[in-house]
């Protein structure tokens, strides 16, 4: 016998299976040259499974000539003849090169059925996509962490139609030309949702996967758990990878998952795929607009659409760039070679949801997959989320929509995100895509009776106005809109317990109350819930326009609910016109202004209102100071208080006090006129009345400057300042800040000045508030000007403001 070689032969040598299997002859000598019943014997334990191995079987594996060989036995034989894991996957891949491609184009893969490279093609008009590509290919390259014995799993999710299975197609033809996988791509349709068949039983799934990897038929065990075990024995140690379309759920994919670290598992699915242990989830959305209009040249044809660019824009949005519908689509472009890209928008838009379709592919079905799968509380929502007028939702709205409880319109909601039906682009706040928008409202039409539909929408009507109006009360207690019959849905009473809840509702939910405002409007025949929260949305809402100084704003709301508001309701109508006579003096319309307080004060004594009758007279008093009428002010800030004190409405008299102060000031009073405000101030002390509160001592503090008191002033000034932010009233906080300047000038304190002017004209300027701004930035110069005089500075814009944020409610 000669002498044992120095070291095993080098697998990388063999250039054809010749040469593989001399190599292995080779090894064989190398180890000692076991004999073939020996090898038998070491080989069988080393398989996976276990297995007895007949002599004749290793013989024949060292034979020159032989067309393939069984991998798994190779292996074994390799490990028999004491080579190690790194180089036993070494043999493997020379193995695997010494077989070269099979007739229909795949490699060998575990035996002679091996047909492994199953990828379905990837399209050529395929568009768009790279960001996330670059993220799924990172997540593909990125190491397994030290000691993990898992595949990596990479879970694409998003809405029917929007692109998931190419996706995850172009991501693994990219992976493979990159060199990966060369041992076992396999690909399998889990059949999720399908219109025709049920969704794949996993246990089959590992049968067909098996048998691929060239386990027989008769060795595949029955139970389910056993082939998945297999599974996982098979592709250990392999670089393979598992496409696995259409997931229908968590439970279907867990079991197909191998645990070989060298292996990649794509699931895509149009339901969240986050319960799976360590998948990186990548959610898909709809193409943005340019990808999207590149998608329908990529299929109908590049210059047809490049002929008319904005109406393929048009196009793209019709489609809500949703890939499958840019698809049918552009195919249907592409078929009527006489049709424009003007014909197919004009198709689009007369068709609705069915005309997104092509030969005998249509949206509608797709989308009726997913809706079957809900259950029927989720079902219900879904359809009715179609047919409420807002552009997207919160658990309370969508409760009283529903006619259900905030909790569990949450996780409907929740749930319907979860089967990708709904997005939830911010925390509580949940939307339709266009398209699902669409076919939910053309559905419930068929699936809700009209009843129920009404009854639905009038819930989330009633909702909106008394919401609304609650809101804008926080902002403005003395809002006194007239009494309603309207009523919330049990439970779905909102916490508006400071100022910045409600400001923060009342500019996210802006959009929606226009919506329920209209759709109120062409609801309203007659009286109702249609008919009265038509007008009292956009009356409530024109609050936080009045706070925050938007006045054009306010007066094209306000403008809105007076048109709106139906019959001789002279409650509403004098309610408004008030508001709009308040909304008129901001803007300087004078004669407008004072029109409106005529008629409304004329309407007021006919219904014997005299808390209405009050605040007209108290926005008179303002409109007077403004026009430099401060004597026809005073007359009716007597009236006023007159008639509150009758009323006993402590909110009303704090009001009429500081108005009748603000007249008397600009009269030169100003001594009467700082015993009046200290009478509010003790009102709204005993009251607690917040950002109220404050406006009362920075009016105190006016007073106080007026008389030349700084040292009082700016005392009641940084109370006030005080008020304000703990309110969040960050208007009075400014105000406060300008204030306290004045009295720090007084007192000659210019760098304290300077601190507090450095405040306010952030603050001013963030609000947009000109001419407090201006006035701000005129006393900054004079500051910084150690030549100007020690004075309190320009006239004090807070004298003449209303003794509440914005005009006075009734």
């Amino acid at each position: 016998m000669g002498e044992l070689p120095d070291g095993p032969p080098d697998p990388d040598l063999a250039v054809g299976l010749a040469e593989f299997v001399g190599l292995l002859g080779d090894l064989r000598t190398w180890a000692g040259r076991p004999s073939y019943r020996v090898l038998a014997r070491r080989v069988g334990p080393l398989m996976r499974p276990a297995r007895t191995v007949p002599v004749s079987t290793v013989v024949d594996v060292f034979r020159t000539g032989r067309r393939r060989l069984d991998l798994d036995l190779v292996l074994g034989i390799v490990r028999a003849l004491g080579v190690d894991e790194a180089d036993t996957d070494r043999w493997r891949r020379s193995c695997l090169r010494a077989h070269g491609p099979t007739e229909d184009g795949s490699r060998l893969g575990n035996g002679p059925a091996g047909v492994l490279a199953q990828l379905p093609p990837d399209l050529a008009t395929f568009t768009g996509r790279e960001e996330v590509l670059a993220r799924l290919l990172a997540d593909a390259a990125a190491p397994r962490p030290e000691g993990v014995r898992a595949a990596a799993l990479c879970a694409i999710e998003g809405m029917a139609g929007v692109g998931k299975t190419q996706l995850a197609i172009r991501l693994a033809h990219r992976l493979v030309a990159a060199g990966r996988f060369a041992d076992a791509r396999l690909h399998v349709n889990l059949r999720g949702f399908d219109p025709d068949r049920p969704p794949a039983d996993p246990s089959a799934v590992l049968e067909t996967f098996l048998r691929q990897l060239g386990v027989p038929a008769e060795r595949i065990p029955v139970d389910g758990d056993e082939r998945a075990a297999m599974f996982r024995d098979r592709l250990d140690g392999r670089d393979a990878l598992v496409l696995l379309d259409n997931a229908a759920d968590e439970h279907q994919v867990r079991p197909l998952v191998p645990t070989g670290p060298r292996c990649l598992v794509l699931v895509t699915s149009r339901r969240t795929m986050a319960g799976l242990d360590g998948a990186a989830v990548h959610r898909l959305d709809v193409l943005d607009p340019a990808e999207a209009v590149d998608l329908l040249a990529a299929v109908a044809g590049r210059e047809r659409i490049a002929a008319d660019p904005a109406t393929a824009t048009a196009t793209a949005r019709a489609c809500g760039h949703l890939p499958l519908a840019l698809t049918m689509a552009a195919a249907r472009l592409k078929a009527r070679q006489n049709w424009s890209t003007a014909d197919l928008l004009d198709h689009l838009r007369q068709g609705g949801i069915d005309a997104v379709a092509v030969g005998r592919r249509s949206l509608r079905p797709v989308l009726d997959l997913s809706l079957a799968a809900l259950t029927g509380r989720a079902r219900t929502l879904f359809l009715l989320l179609g047919v409420q007028p807002g552009a997207d939702t919160t658990p309370h709205a969508a409760a009283a929509l529903a006619g259900t409880t905030p909790g569990a319109a949450r996780s409907a909601l929740e749930g319907l995100c979860d089967e990708y039906l709904l997005l939830s682009r911010s925390p509580g706040r949940f939307e339709l895509h266009d398209l699902l928008r669409a076919y939910a409202a053309d559905t419930a039409a068929g699936r809700i009776d009209a009843a129920a539909r009404a009854a639905a929408l009038d819930r989330q009507l009633a909702w909106y106005a008394c919401t609304v109006e609650q809101a804008a009360t926080t902002l403005l207690p003395s809002l006194g809109m007239p009494p309603t019959l309207l009523r919330r849905p049990p439970g779905t009473v909102l916490d508006f317990s400071d100022r910045s809840r409600a400001v923060a509702w009342l500019e996210a939910e802006h959009g929606n109350l226009l919506a329920a405002a209209a759709a109120a409007a062409v609801a309203a025949p007659g009286a109702g819930v249609a008919a009265e929260a038509a007008w009292r949305i956009p009356a409530a809402a024109s609050v936080l326009r009045a706070v925050s100084g938007r006045w054009p704003e306010c007066e094209a709301l306000l403008t809105t609910a007076l048109s709106r508001v139906r019959g001789p309701d002279l409650a509403a109508r004098a309610w408004i016109e008030n508001r709009l006579g308040a909304t008129a003096t901001e803007l300087g319309q004078q004669d407008r202004a004072e029109e409106l307080f005529t008629r409304v004060l004329a309407k007021r004594l006919l219904l014997g209102d005299h808390d209405g009758e009050a605040a007209v007279r108290n926005n008179l008093v303002i409109f007077y100071g403004r026009t430099g009428r401060p004597d026809l002010g005073l007359a009716h800030a007597a009236a006023a208080l007159d008639l509150v004190r009758r009323g006993a409405n402590t909110d009303r008299e704090a009001s009429a006090l500081s108005a009748k102060s603000a007249c008397l000031a600009q009269l030169g009073r100003s001594a009467e006129a700082l015993e009046l405000i200290r009478e509010a101030v003790a009102i709204r002390e005993a009251r607690g009345d917040g950002h109220r509160l404050a406006l009362a001592y920075i009016h105190t503090a006016s007073r106080h400057r007026e008389l030349g008191q700084y040292a009082e002033a700016e005392s009641y000034g940084l109370k006030g300042e005080r008020a304000a932010r703990l309110s969040g009233d960050r208007f009075g906080e400014g105000e406060a800040l300008l204030g306290r300047a004045k009295d720090l000038i007084g007192q000659r304190r210019r760098t304290a000045a300077a601190d507090c002017l450095a405040g306010a004209a952030a603050i001013f300027e963030r609000l947009d508030a000109p001419a407090f701004l201006a006035e701000t930035r005129q006393l900054q110069a004079e500051c910084a000007d150690p030549a100007s005089g020690p004075g309190p500075g320009p006239s004090d814009l807070s004298a003449v403001r209303a003794p509440g944020p914005g005009p006075a409610g009734r």
